[in-house]
């Protein structure tokens, strides 16, 4: 029996400890293969001539042939203006690309020796550039559609529920029949406003030793049926085969798609293999992140941190060196941090990445 992809050396072709044996001008041609593919030619960032740009070696910078402009290898990306050398960027992207379930700003921070808030502004555009490039497409074939409670998580109070005068009250109420609800305190009460709902769709593969190929999320304030029927529709192809629980938010599903249902309150799946489980994992590896990352999770960034997890359930059978050519591909196509660039300077920001103010822009 063949061994684990994890496991395997092949998943090694670029790791960490390469970087550590690498230099300075080593990883900025690094970033130039990543980028342009070519070391000898370059891609003008203002007017877009290939060439042999003039090249200022002592400044890392070039100067185009054809509108007489300078750039570097940054330009006109998240990472214009850097003030920390290539090769920590390199150590840093190799870190997050390597954790399976994210890796913290502190512990980012220590690796890198640089502020919590340069990590932290590392990360956040990092994740811009996987919200930019989240999948846009029409899943088919088998979809399984799930939602998930995250944020507002209650803290626990001084006495313990399970004490013995607490058991004693609940037995109590049971023989007098009376239905004691215990009250929700005012600080348990702001966190469960922030409480949101993540839904999960995820294509299957045929082959279903592989699980799901491809995974869409979106944040919305409840499970409800016009959030679920609008993201079905944009996202689902009709006539797919779409498997859900037993939730009365997608009973309505069955006009445009194949739909099935698992009754989670009798079993996890049914005799004929009716199951979300893909979502399931999903939602296994959002939380343990949240539990033991991040260890909150805010509105406001909630989207951010699911579609993170989103790309490293796509990517979990691919290379260290694979990742790190399509997350820092995506970041030379992103253009400018818009999230990012200045947040440190009050430029943040305002609002959270809900569904449904998402939508109108997608449909």
């Amino acid at each position: 029996m063949a061994q684990h992809f994890l496991k395997s050396a092949g998943l090694r072709d670029f790791a960490l400890a390469d970087v550590a044996f690498m230099s300075e001008d080593a990883c900025f041609e690094k970033f130039i293969e990543l980028r342009w593919k070519n070391r000898n030619q370059a891609v003008c960032p203002h007017c877009g001539v290939v060439d042999r740009h003039y090249y200022r070696k002592t400044r890392r910078q070039w100067r185009c042939k054809d509108c007489d402009g300078y750039f570097s290898i940054t330009t006109r990306t998240p990472f214009q203006d850097h003030k920390i050398c290539f090769k920590l960027i390199l150590i840093g992207i190799m870190e997050y690309v390597s954790s399976p379930n994210g890796i913290s700003l502190h512990a980012l921070s220590a690796k890198m020796n640089v502020q919590v808030k340069t990590a932290q502004a590392f990360i956040g555009k990092l994740r811009e550039v996987m919200w930019a490039s989240r999948p846009q497409v029409q899943l088919k074939g088998v979809v399984q559609i799930d939602g998930g409670h995250f944020g507002g998580r209650p803290r626990h109070g001084r006495v313990r529920k399970n004490s013995n005068a607490a058991i004693t009250a609940h037995v109590e109420a049971k023989l007098q029949k009376k239905k004691a609800r215990p009250g929700r305190s005012f600080a348990n009460a702001r966190r469960f406003q922030k409480r949101r709902v993540v839904m999960v769709l995820r294509e299957l593969h045929p082959d279903l030793k592989i699980g799901a190929t491809t995974t869409i999320v979106a944040i919305s304030k409840s499970e409800n049926e016009t959030d679920a029927i609008q993201l079905a529709r944009t996202y689902i192809k009709p006539g797919s085969l779409v498997m859900t629980d037993e939730n009365p938010a997608y009973n309505q599903l069955s006009c445009w798609y194949d739909h099935r249902t698992v009754q989670h309150a009798v079993e996890f799946s049914t005799v004929d293999g009716v199951n979300d489980n893909q979502a399931e994992s999903y939602f296994s590896r959002l939380r343990r992140h949240v539990k033991g990352v991040s260890h909150r999770i805010e509105p406001k960034y909630m989207a951010d941190i699911a579609v993170e997890m989103a790309w490293r359930e796509d990517m979990r059978r691919k290379t260290h060196g694979q990742k790190l050519d399509l997350l820092l591909s995506a970041a030379f196509s992103h253009g400018l941090s818009k999230w990012w660039r200045g947040y440190w300077q009050g430029l943040k920001r305002q609002d959270e990445l809900l569904w449904a103010a998402t939508r109108n822009s997608i449909t």
